[in-house]
């Protein structure tokens, strides 16, 4: 008995010093010889559940949860049908969970008629705290968020008079994503923040720390606010680095926001050692939807690396309920395949839920439509982010709207709007430390210059954008700007009386005798973009006809150059 107590004793030990391995393992031992009582079993289904080990943690809290309820304590087994709840849906089963939230709806009732109350239970208003959490989890799902911000205002305050800091700090936590997700930025910001300073405080336990961190953090990606969830990640970072042990679906998925904040600085190999890492530990059994989030962050990395696997990434991805895009038709531009990435893009907005899912996804939008020469899609794309920024206006939203408005401008000629726009995108990206879209928004800006007759700025501006693709070993981009610089290159030698590059090409097919519509089908462009490039042509070349304009170009060797 006495070795029983003493290795009851360390596994106390080894759970409060976050060592949950070794707690499981000897709270194991324990019960093999001596069942565990409620408590102890609670303290097992915590270390199982930050740990991963799903099966083992569900086991327990059935357990615990029938204890609790055989000794008339029905707010303790609210709280623990609350956990087998989200352990359910977090390994994908659904109706068993939702059977989970029928029996906390059960216990609520039963405890606000007083019945079944047994000595350990004393007050007659019911915990129903945890079971509004669940409640505002669906109406959140289904876009009802100002239902959930009532929900979750009511579980909040009674987290604050219960003095349950977990459940204080889920629903505050959820409020606040209710009203993000509702347009509320402002409000639904300060309800994050107040949440997050019980979170950096440690109030809270620690499979409810690593959750919270996570969605505080989602929501402000979502949002895009950025500078927000880079301080939280900072603030998660400091957390995971003095903790033994951080394998499992819970610290996974800190990880993988983590590792999604480094790659926007530029951190790109720390953030592809994260993600190889956390793949490799959730590629079976417990948390499949968060695994798929994994798999498409790491397509991300290969995406923008040049590497082969991304696309098994996203397909990886797919499998285990995440989505693929824009990522996978991002993929598709680069390898040449614009009318699968048209494709790709496409469907992914008509399926996008609400304003926060579309802004997620309009910027590649902009992006593939331009490439794909449509650009009526990607000016109605830029125009939609502009709405949704008169609601999430962060910096973030208000540099993407510039950089695809300045896009859409430089496609069609005006090189000087074009500039102004991308200048302020690239200042809100150099204060916001993201490299990567800084160097892709001097590419655009090195167009513009060119555009504009200014080829040593030109210049300047893609030798700075291949330095940084090079720098993070974006290879796809470094080949790109080299090509650009390349054309750049020979136009300042062989003059071209200020063509634009897309009037070169439209110029070489004029001269090989393709009609406007061929030459649309050629671009991927519209017959009334054609239609402009030639006369703008005709008007740079001082000619009157595609004849005329042939002949300069083959006597300047503006073509075949």
């Amino acid at each position: 008995m006495a070795d029983i107590r003493g290795r009851l004793e360390l596994a106390h030990r080894l759970h409060s010093t976050e060592r949950w391995v070794e707690a499981c393992d000897e709270f194991l031992a324990v019960d093999e010889v001596e069942p565990l009582g409620a408590k102890d079993l609670e303290l097992l289904a915590e270390s199982a559940q930050v740990m991963g080990r799903g099966e083992l943690a569900v086991a327990a809290l059935r357990r615990a949860y029938g204890a609790r309820v055989a000794s008339g304590d029905i707010s303790r087994a609210i709280a623990i049908a609350f956990w087998l709840w989200q352990a359910l849906v977090i390994s994908g089963e659904v109706s068993r969970a939702a059977g989970w939230a029928a029996l906390m709806r059960d216990l609520v009732r039963q405890k606000s008629e007083g019945r079944d109350a047994g000595p350990a239970e004393t007050s007659e208003t019911g915990n129903s705290g945890w079971l509004l959490v669940t409640d505002a989890h669906g109406l959140i799902r289904s876009g009802r968020y100002d239902e959930a911000v009532g929900v979750l205002e009511t579980a909040a305050r009674l987290g604050s008079l219960q003095a349950e800091a977990d459940l204080k700090a889920f629903a505050t936590t959820l409020w606040g994503r209710a009203l993000v997700k509702a347009g509320r930025l402002g409000e639904g910001l300060t309800h994050l923040d107040e949440a997050m300073v019980a979170i950096v405080d440690r109030d809270t336990t620690p499979r409810a720390t690593s959750m919270l961190y996570c969605s505080a953090i989602a929501t402000c990606l979502e949002a895009h606010e950025w500078s927000r969830a880079r301080e939280w990640t900072l603030a998660l970072g400091a957390w995971l680095d003095e903790l033994p042990h951080q394998s499992g679906v819970y610290f996974g998925n800190c990880r993988i926001y983590r590792s999604l904040l480094w790659r926007l600085r530029g951190d790109w190999s720390q953030a592809l050692q994260e993600l190889d890492e956390v793949c490799g530990e959730l590629r079976e059994g417990f948390g499949q939807r968060i695994a798929g989030h994994a798999w498409y962050e790491l397509g991300e990395l290969h995406r923008l690396l040049g590497e082969p696997e991304a696309a098994n990434d996203y397909r990886r991805a797919r499998e285990r309920g995440a989505e693929d895009q824009p990522g996978l038709a991002l993929l598709r531009l680069s390898q040449g395949e614009t009318a699968a990435a048209v494709g790709g893009i496409r469907r992914a907005l008509a399926e996008a839920p609400d304003p926060l899912a579309r802004l997620g996804l309009l910027p590649a939008c902009v992006q593939i439509m331009l490439a794909a020469g449509d650009l009526d899609a990607a000016g109605s794309a830029a125009e939609e982010i502009a709405s949704i920024a008169t609601t999430y206006d962060t910096p973030v939203v208000r540099a993407e709207l510039a950089q695809a408005r300045g896009g859409v401008a430089l496609a069609e000629g005006d090189a000087s709007s074009a500039l102004t726009l991308l200048r302020s995108a690239a200042g809100t990206w150099r204060e916001l430390e993201a490299p990567y879209a800084l160097a892709s928004v001097a590419v655009l800006v090195g167009q513009a210059c060119r555009d504009l007759g200014d080829d040593e700025a030109a210049d300047a501006e893609l030798e700075s954008a291949r330095d940084t693709f090079a720098r993070l070993g974006a290879q796809p981009d470094v080949r790109r700007v080299q090509e650009l610089q390349r054309l750049v290159r020979r136009t300042v030698q062989a003059g071209t009386h200020a063509l634009t590059s897309r009037e070169l090409e439209v110029l070489a097919l004029v001269a090989a005798g393709a009609s406007n519509h061929e030459i649309a089908g050629r671009l991927f462009l519209s017959d009334r973009t054609v239609h402009r490039h030639v006369s703008h042509i005709f008007d740079k070349l001082g000619v009157h006809s595609r004849t005329a304009a042939a002949a300069v170009a083959i006597r300047e060797r503006l073509i075949g150059a």
